[in-house]
């Protein structure tokens, strides 16, 4: 009898200690797994940082190539065409400050004066702008001296392209009628010599493409 329960107590322990045992590889199984999941999860995403950082590396050469040809571009221009890079930087800076397009103020330029600093008009209208002395010394205080100058030139035309501006009720076409005419109206092709210039297409491009982008926000 006792041998009997012996050997129950025996069958019982290696019940228990084979579900115990099957316990454990089925935990050790599961945990392998969840590593395996872990370690595939880690490399997906390790190859798609590999991916992004070769796209990045790929857009920054080709963006660092570009900027440097730029860059060479603008010093062969500048060393070509010293006069003509002055004149387009101040216009840059003057007309944002008057609130117009550089590209429609060097359009008018290229009209009045072909970029000749030293211009002289029949009509007494000096400069890369074809400012009229007579007609505006006083009113903007015109110093002379300095007429030929190109940042105060481009200063003094742009004045009285903005006043021009005012006075025509915010109409571009008829301040810049006004710009070469006053109010005698006898010059009615300056306005198609301004259209005509490549200056004022590429600013009517820059602003198409502006207005179909702010459309597409929409």
């Amino acid at each position: 009898m006792k041998n009997k329960t012996i050997h129950i107590s025996i069958v019982v322990i290696l019940i228990i200690a084979t579900a115990a045992l099957a316990t454990t590889v089925v935990d050790l199984s599961a945990r392998k797994q969840d590593d395996q999941e872990t370690i595939n999860r880690l490399s997906r995403q390790v190859s798609d940082l590999q991916t992004h950082v070769s796209v990045y590396q790929k857009e920054k050469d080709a963006r660092e190539k570009n900027e440097a040809v730029a860059r060479f571009k603008t010093k062969v221009f500048q060393s070509r065409y010293p006069g003509f890079t002055d004149v387009a930087e101040i216009v840059y800076e003057k007309s944002s400050k008057y609130g117009f397009s550089p590209y429609l103020v060097m359009a008018v330029i290229q009209v009045e004066s072909n970029f000749e600093p030293y211009a002289v008009s029949n009509a007494g209208a000096y400069g890369l702008m074809q400012v009229n002395y007579s007609v505006w010394k006083d009113a903007l205080a015109i110093d002379y001296s300095r007429i030929f100058h190109k940042e105060y030139n481009i200063e003094l035309g742009l004045q009285i392209l903005k006043r021009y501006y005012d006075k025509s009720g915010g109409n571009m076409f008829m301040a810049l009628y006004r710009y070469n005419n006053g109010y005698k109206y006898n010059n009615t092709g300056y306005n198609g010599k301004i259209l005509a210039t490549k200056f004022f297409a590429l600013d009517k491009k820059i602003k198409s493409k502006a207005d179909s982008k702010n459309n597409q926000s929409f």
